[in-house]
């Protein structure tokens, strides 16, 4: 039973883990500690076989991904909060420029 368990099942566990939440998630925070789980997998499988250079920069790269990851969803958020801002002002000003048309021709 033990002998199934070692360092290449459990990162291969973990990258399956990892990329079905992506999938499966709908919060965006929830997606980025799935991606964090499927990095983490990674690593352990680059570990596994014994390219130490490589996990070395994975190491050094995967948290700036994150980071860039994090500050492209701050960006989003801000975008679709300002298109509803903007969405919520749009039927006020089709009702004022209905009026502006009607105080044109005179009142009809």
């Amino acid at each position: 039973m033990l002998e199934f368990i070692d360092l290449t099942t459990i990162s291969i566990a973990l990258m399956i883990i990892g990329a079905i939440g992506v999938v499966l998630l709908k919060k965006p925070l929830d997606k980025v500690i799935m991606v964090s789980i499927l990095e983490a997998g990674l690593f352990l499988a680059i570990v596994s076989f014994k390219y130490l250079d490589v996990a070395f920069l994975t190491a050094v790269l995967d948290p700036l991904s994150i980071i860039v990851f994090l500050l492209a969803l701050i960006k989003i958020n801000e975008v679709r909060k300002s298109k509803l801002k903007d969405y919520s002002t749009l039927p006020k000003m089709i009702q004022s420029s209905e009026n502006e048309i009607r105080n044109s021709e005179g009142g009809k």
